[in-house]
């Protein structure tokens, strides 16, 4: 059963439920599998390199395929210039990248050849540290945000498309946080707790007061600009973890395949919910040209108030 007809015959029961006990239930069920990710990388530490090309890459994904068209689309709707949401995507990726700057000295291999008290190896220890400390308190911070603007998106569109894509990718988030904060050598509670909390946030701004329209897409750009860093970081963290310095070809098609997995089901969440006004615009209006690329209502709509839908009666015509 295709996933469109699934949702649709689904989706009703969930439309019957008041909107804000349906965006909560929402909530604990993206909170449950944050934690379920974070439970899974931690219960299989051993398999540490293999949990961080999967976060890594899950961030790449989510950066291009989930914020990157919502950020497109909501400086056009709100008037925002371009350059501007690009801006903020280049100070989020050189903010991590000033503080990673020493790059990921990860000297697994030194000890071997020279011994723990070769020169160098603890001034090369802690610049690795120091690079995994921020790269991982910025995905934090990052993830926090972005799990607000969640939160915004159950508040104001639930749908079970939505619902579905933001628990997998939750899942994601969870496993990023748990395998760059345990490189990091940083407690995991404190930024699971946030991270659980933050969706809940989203949801009582969107509610009670949004934030301006303008304000939304330059966020979207920062934290698109962080995660992308912090994946770069994280790569490479993960490939200087092995021997060879380089990431196996399983490691590397386990990714792959689970970054695929989660792109796909981000972008068929972004289409089937465009779909659905599109085909009751075309009804109402008469015309039989479909509006599925017009930039209207996204599965992640921001933090702001849903603009007011323009009425249908007849434009009165000249007495």
């Amino acid at each position: 059963m295709p996933l469109s007809a699934w949702a649709q015959a689904v989706e009703p029961v969930l439309e019957g439920q008041p909107a804000r006990q349906e965006a909560w239930a929402a909530v604990l069920l993206v909170c449950a599998s944050t934690l379920a990710g974070a439970w899974l990388a931690r219960r299989n530490s051993q398999r540490m390199t293999l949990w961080l090309a999967i976060a890594s890459a899950m961030m790449i994904v989510t950066a291009l395929v989930d914020l990157l068209p919502d950020a497109y689309a909501e400086a056009g709707e709100t008037g925002v210039p371009l350059w501007e949401p690009a801006l903020a995507a280049a100070f989020g990726f050189l903010v991590i990248t000033y503080f990673t700057r020493k790059g990921c000295a990860c000297p697994e291999d030194e000890p071997l050849r020279n011994g723990m008290h070769a020169p160098g190896i603890h001034r090369r220890v802690k610049q690795g540290i120091d690079a995994a400390v921020f790269g991982g308190m910025g995905t934090a911070a990052a993830l926090t945000m972005h799990r607000a603007i969640e939160g915004a998106t159950l508040a104001l569109t639930a749908s079970v498309v939505v619902v579905i894509a933001l628990t997998v990718h939750s899942a994601s988030e969870g496993l990023a946080l748990a395998a760059l904060l345990d490189i990091a050598r940083q407690r995991l509670a404190p930024w699971l707790v946030v991270s659980c909390v933050s969706p809940a946030v989203g949801v009582a701004t969107a509610t009670i007061a949004p934030l301006p329209p303008q304000l939304v897409p330059i966020l979207l750009s920062m934290v698109m600009g962080v995660l992308l860093r912090t994946a770069i970081v994280g790569m490479k963290l993960a490939a200087g973890k092995q021997r060879n310095g380089r990431l196996s070809t399983r490691q590397i098609a386990i990714a792959a395949v689970a970054a695929t997995t989660a792109g796909v089901l981000l972008a068929g969440a972004h289409t089937l919910h465009e779909e659905e006004p599109a085909e009751a615009t075309s009804t109402t209006g008469g015309q039989t040209t479909k509006l599925v690329i017009s930039p209207s209502p996204r599965p992640t709509h921001p933090l702001t108030r849903p603009k007011a839908t323009p009425s249908h009666s007849p434009a009165k015509r000249p007495g």
